[in-house]
């Protein structure tokens, strides 16, 4: 696994990427964590797709911009889609956990062309009968994030990720200690804060709302049967929403399939897609 930074449109941001497959497999995170949330699984990946991992705006080593009055989801999307065009990604499959389980279908719909699969993975409201974000989600992922931002240590990172695992014991010790050093960043708290406020002040926009009438690509659910933050019957009904979505529920697991099941993740994925997932890159 190899460590690049790219600048979109002034917008210092670093990905992870490894492999030079002919289909694209493109790795969107969550809120709070970074790219390195992928790492259990970017180089299985890689051993047959092209795979990219950023970190989204204001996360991990990448910079924080405003989103101004366009809100976060739509700014972050396009940040994406941008990111696509720097490292010369054509057509791809994306798949988003959690928050970028959101930001995937808004770039979809930026770029039908480029986009040929959705893996949506631990997701709660992109999909409901609304469309729209839910705030309460939200508020939640801030309480827990901000907690470990406001004492950052080992343990406080380590306890934030046991907190939406399904064996608390088993919290990625490893990846915790890469978000110390993440979360020690002068910004990184006020970052979060104010892409958290503004997902909740943009969550009625017309502009944010997810129709699944409109998704045209396959698309796969994935979710962690004792996830706290997505309950599995949530992902059950969303994926009802999309004519001949796919739905993969993990046992004994929380929020983070691919840091919790990663060889499941990823046999999960790789069989979706099939012998020949994309048109290349």
């Amino acid at each position: 696994m190899q460590v690049s930074f790219v600048d979109i449109d002034g917008i210092r941001t670093r990905y992870l990427h490894e492999g030079s497959g002919e289909e694209t497999l493109l790795l969107v995170h969550g809120y709070g964590i970074s790219a390195d949330g992928w790492a259990r699984v970017i180089d299985p990946f890689a051993e047959r797709f092209a795979v990219y991992a950023p970190d989204i705006l204001g996360h991990g080593f990448t910079d924080f911009a405003d989103p101004g009055a366009r809100g976060a989801p739509l700014f972050m999307a396009h940040h994406l889609v941008r990111f696509m065009d720097a490292v010369g990604i054509g057509k791809c499959a994306i798949a988003g956990s959690s928050l970028g389980g959101v930001l995937a279908p808004l770039m979809y719909f930026e770029r039908p062309d480029q986009v040929t699969h959705l893996i949506l993975d631990g997701i709660h409201t992109p999909i409901t009968d609304s469309g729209t974000l839910g705030a309460e989600t939200v508020r939640a992922s801030m309480a827990n994030g901000t907690k470990a931002m406001r004492n950052v240590t080992w343990q406080s990172c380590i306890d934030r990720m046991a907190n939406i695992c399904f064996d608390p014991a088993k919290s990625p010790k490893d990846i915790a200690l890469l978000q110390v050093t993440i979360y020690a960043q002068e910004d990184r708290l006020s970052s979060y804060v104010a892409i958290g406020e503004s997902i909740i002040a943009h969550a009625e926009d017309d502009a944010t709302r997810i129709d699944p009438a409109k998704i045209a690509v396959p698309t796969l659910f994935i979710c962690g049967r004792e996830d706290v933050r997505v309950p599995s019957d949530v992902v059950v009904a969303n994926h009802k929403r999309i004519e001949g979505a796919e739905l993969a529920i993990f046992d004994h697991c929380g929020h983070l399939p691919e840091i919790e099941h990663p060889q499941k993740f990823v046999d999960t994925v790789t069989a979706f897609l099939g012998p020949a997932a994309a048109d290349g890159r």
